[in-house]
């Protein structure tokens, strides 16, 4: 048997220094890799965010994780064999992609009613952020291999700049996904396209190379005929197209809650606030038309909203034991969410102090540009969550009525929505305060049961109703996506549910609204029983919000196409 000659110590020194660089050169590669992968990272939320508007943050993000896994796995199993068909310059061109990307998007998002919303964010990324992000980790793989190993176990050696490589990109997506909505729309660099630009220009820089003028014409487009871009002839070239719609873009902004723009309808008369892929409201306005028919105001284009002021006609306990009232107008008024105005207008026309609360400060500018809010209230712009907080223990007790309507884009913020938070806002209600919550959901998922259970379990005295009638009973395939009310008590006084009663409205109530007029009273053909026996272990609480989020997709799906039959598809796709 030949035994295979050892190489002489010489050439395994020799094959080692071919392998070894130059400290300078090691630090500079280190630096290019580490510079890649940040940048790849921050791609990832600037990627979804540019998706949101037309498929809603959370269907933007189904496949979104999984993708970047199976990329950054398959960049590193392929870069050996790779290396054959890729020039060596490949870095040069990741700052060409990144420039081409919002070109891309501007070309599918047309085709979005045609993809869903199932995979139509995933084909769009497809093709634009998860290239980025391969021919990122395959280059930063190519830099690594300059950092000699020899001296770890060849497994790890292997491993251990892919595992590095990915835990990089995940981490900076998942601190950038939680940093960039408090700088949206402070900036032109903070828009969607802006980021898009500025990652650009920083690939650019990180691997400069004169194939960059292959970017030239994509910059161009972006600056010139992309109305997505924040200018005011982006403006013009979306209402160039809007208007074939019969459609017009009042104004927009993009703000850390979404991308936030105010549409009217000339055909149809009504003016809508929208949030990335869904509506925080909006009005019919007083045409000709509606004035011979006796509209005299603005009037509300979801019957929800008119729903909601029925939380002042709401009595608590039967005439033996009805609880004596003031007059609201020595009544306090706390409202969670903003919307338009509707319900705080109404409140505050019936000179009850209202205090708002709403997160976006865009919202509540747009709902007092457009929507006539009045200024006669309280405004705090912050996260509920902390303000109930803190009022819960600083100022008990203070607030007659609650109203909380904080739903949008097919999903709730969970937090809103916990025992801890609901119970804090029993803790501000006064002994006869009352509370409505407005919850849109599929009453077919556990998720409503989830949150109904909840609303339950810190409010023994509640009443349901749906806004409109449930679908034919059999057809049980049919989704039953609904906005509902809950109207809660503080107090049950015994009774649960039975406590609860409303007065019949007076013409003072309806102020001349013909939807209140129609809405305003809860029907009782529209109210859904509870028929829960509420178990404390089995609601959403604190820290355990995930129970809830899993739940979300499917309402998030089911919300999107309610969405496309609202608006046009056009008037989504150009934002």
């Amino acid at each position: 048997m030949t035994k295979t000659p050892r190489k002489p110590k010489a050439a395994k020194e020799a094959e080692k220094n071919a392998r070894t660089v130059s400290t300078p050169v090691l630090l500079k590669n280190v630096g290019r890799a580490a510079a890649l992968l940040i940048l790849a990272g921050i791609s990832s939320p600037v990627s979804q965010l540019s998706l949101s508007p037309v498929y809603g943050s959370i269907p933007s993000a189904l496949f979104h994780q999984r993708a970047i896994t199976v990329t950054a796995l398959l960049a590193f199993i392929a870069k050996g064999p790779l290396k054959r068909y890729f020039p060596s310059n490949i870095s040069d061109y990741i700052a060409i992609i990144a420039y081409w990307i919002p070109v891309i998007q501007f070309l599918l998002f047309p085709y979005s009613s045609k993809m869903g919303p199932e995979f139509g964010p995933f084909i769009t990324e497809l093709v634009t952020y998860l290239p980025l992000l391969f021919l990122s980790v395959h280059s930063a793989g190519e830099l690594l291999e300059s950092i000699d190993l020899s001296q770890l176990h060849p497994t790890i050696a292997e491993m251990a700049p892919a595992v590095g490589s990915y835990v990089t990109v995940t981490t900076i997506s998942k601190l950038f996904t939680s940093i960039l909505p408090q700088y949206i729309g402070t900036h032109l660099s903070f828009t969607r396209l802006g980021l898009q630009m500025g990652m650009g220009s920083a690939l650019a820089f990180v691997s400069p190379s004169r194939l960059i003028l292959l970017a030239v014409p994509a910059i161009i487009h972006t600056m010139r005929a992309n109305p997505h871009y924040t200018s005011e002839r982006a403006v013009q070239l979306a209402n160039s197209t809007l208007q074939v719609q019969n459609f017009t873009l009042l104004d927009r902004q993009e703000s850390l809650t979404g991308y936030i723009s105010v549409v009217e309808g000339q055909d149809s008369g009504f003016r809508v606030l929208r949030c990335d892929h869904s509506l925080l409201g909006g009005e019919w306005l007083v045409t000709p038309e509606r004035a011979a028919q006796g509209q005299v105001i603005p009037e509300p284009i979801f019957s929800v909203f008119a729903m909601l002021e029925a939380v002042r006609l709401m009595e608590i306990g039967d005439d033996s034991l009805k609880i004596e009232t003031r007059p609201d107008t020595q009544k306090s008024a706390l409202v969670i969410g903003l919307g338009i105005g509707t319900a705080p207008n109404s409140l505050i026309s019936h000179n009850i102090n209202t205090t708002i609360v709403e997160l976006d400060p865009v919202v509540h500018h747009f709902a007092t540009k457009y929507f006539n809010l009045s200024k006669n209230h309280t405004a705090v712009i912050d996260d509920a969550v902390f303000y109930v907080e803190e009022k819960s223990h600083t100022n008990p007790g203070s607030f007659d009525y609650i109203i909380h309507d904080v739903f949008t884009g097919g999903a709730e913020p969970v937090m809103l929505f916990t025992l801890e938070f609901l119970e804090g806002l029993k803790k501000l209600l006064t002994e006869d305060g009352v509370v409505a919550i407005n919850y849109a959901g599929d009453l077919s998922l556990d998720s409503t049961i989830l949150i109904i259970t909840t609303i339950h379990a810190a409010f023994p005295a509640c009443r349901l109703f749906r806004d409109n009638p449930a679908p034919v009973p059999n057809q049980p395939w049919k989704p039953d996506f609904v906005n509902m009310v809950v109207f809660c008590a503080k107090n049950d006084l015994g009774k649960g549910r039975a406590a609860i009663h409303f007065r019949e409205p007076t013409e003072d109530d309806f102020r001349g609204s013909l939807a209140k007029r129609a809405h305003l009273m809860p029907q009782a053909k529209l109210e859904i029983g509870f028929g829960l026996e509420v178990d404390r272990e089995k609601v959403l609480k604190r820290g355990e919000t995930a129970k809830l989020e899993q739940f979300q997709n499917k309402g998030a799906l089911s919300h999107w196409r309610i969405m496309r039959t609202v608006l046009p598809d056009a008037v989504w796709e150009m934002w």
